[in-house]
């Protein structure tokens, strides 16, 4: 056996504490010596931690799965192989491998954000999300996010749509979807994108591997972006990761009497930089100091959508947050059939969209 099985055999042992193996890897010599060790060897371990160490060796599946990697869509990469993200290595405690799907072609050197929110997000935070990701994605900005639903999905998404590389860092195996609304999307990274994973191929979503996963997310970023987050929310533990690395964080704020907005404008209150638009990220990556020789210019905004004036003035009208019609009509100095058309016509056009109950909104 070589030093890739070693590490893809560690990558199953999820049932104890990564930085007790690392720390046994170290005062043994080497993945091998540990995989090799006795049980008078391994004193560091619980009784319990021990027979699960022994279990996972005598596991013929892994063998099995080792054997069959060459047949696998996804490759995977000990952290001695040269092609593992030399960004995981800043960690104290990186994992022994990863598995990686996706396109191969990524520039190392094309900053990273990081882009963490609700999973029950809103309207008017799914937007701010998808809009923000999807000019990163046209300035050559990798967004990476958990692929999770509401926030990481929208930022995926547009990343995508701006035709852009997005990484998306699962809590589970790569071959496990989570959440089942996403699979679509899954599907469409792992051809224009990546997906990547530290656990074994059919790990299930177990809440215990999530916070572990979102030390992943803000290591390999840049610049880590809040999109909506409660006061108590797992996007905090994600920040938390980010400031210990020395990355900045920034937010997008919401308003003060919403639940999904107390988390953000907490970060707020403690020195976040606030984000309102696309640009103010490109701005806070390029300031950061970490690419100094990047090419990539700062977005130029683009007020100019090619509207009448009549459409023009009902757009002006309207918000990333949803409002109900009747709010938007009386605001406007037109029939209300008028009002109707041109809304119609906005919406065919793409730049604002209507939800089931006759609320509408802007997405650009």
């Amino acid at each position: 056996m070589n030093e890739e099985f070693y590490a893809f055999w560690l990558s199953f042992c999820t049932r104890v504490p990564l930085g007790k193996l690392w720390k046994s890897v170290n005062q043994l010599g080497s993945m091998e010596a540990l995989y090799y060790a006795k049980e008078k060897e391994l004193s560091l371990f619980t009784e319990k931690e021990y027979a699960y160490i022994r279990q996972m060796k005598e596991c013929q599946g892994i063998r099995k799965l080792w054997e069959e990697q060459s047949k696998q869509d996804y490759q995977f990469l000990s952290y001695k192989n040269v092609l593992y993200p030399s960004k995981l290595l800043e960690l104290k405690e990186p994992p022994f491998g990863i598995y990686y799907q996706g396109k191969e072609e990524i520039n190392p050197n094309s900053p990273v954000v990081g882009m963490v929110g609700a999973r029950n997000c809103t309207i008017y935070g799914s937007e701010m999300a998808y809009r923000i990701a999807r000019e990163l994605g046209r300035q050559g900005i990798v967004v990476v996010s958990g692929l999770a639903a509401g926030i990481d999905g929208a930022s995926h998404r547009g990343c995508l749509d701006g035709g852009g590389y997005t990484l998306g860092i699962l809590g589970t195996g790569i071959e496990t979807i989570y959440p089942k609304e996403n699979y679509n999307l899954y599907l469409e990274m792992r051809k224009r994108g990546g997906i990547l994973t530290e656990y074994p191929p059919e790990t299930k979503p177990l809440p215990m591997l999530f916070p572990r996963r979102n030390r992943l997310i803000s290591i390999l970023a840049d610049f880590i972006l809040v999109v909506e987050a409660r006061e108590k929310s797992g996007s905090l533990i994600t920040v938390d990761f980010a400031l210990e690395q020395g990355r900045d964080v920034g937010v997008v704020p919401g308003r003060p009497c919403d639940a999904l907005s107390m988390g953000c404008n907490r970060l707020l209150q403690q020195g976040a930089k606030c984000i309102l638009t696309p640009e103010d990220v490109m701005e806070a990556v390029l300031d950061s100091g970490r690419f100094v020789n990047c090419k990539t210019e700062k977005p130029k905004v683009n007020t100019d959508l090619g509207l009448a004036p009549k459409e023009k003035m009902v757009y002006s009208c309207l918000r990333l947050e949803p409002q109900f019609i009747d709010d938007i009509l009386c605001q406007l100095k037109l029939s209300v059939w008028e009002g109707i058309q041109i809304l119609t016509e906005l919406e065919i056009k793409g730049i604002i969209k209507q939800n089931p109950h006759h609320y509408y909104y802007r997405v650009q």
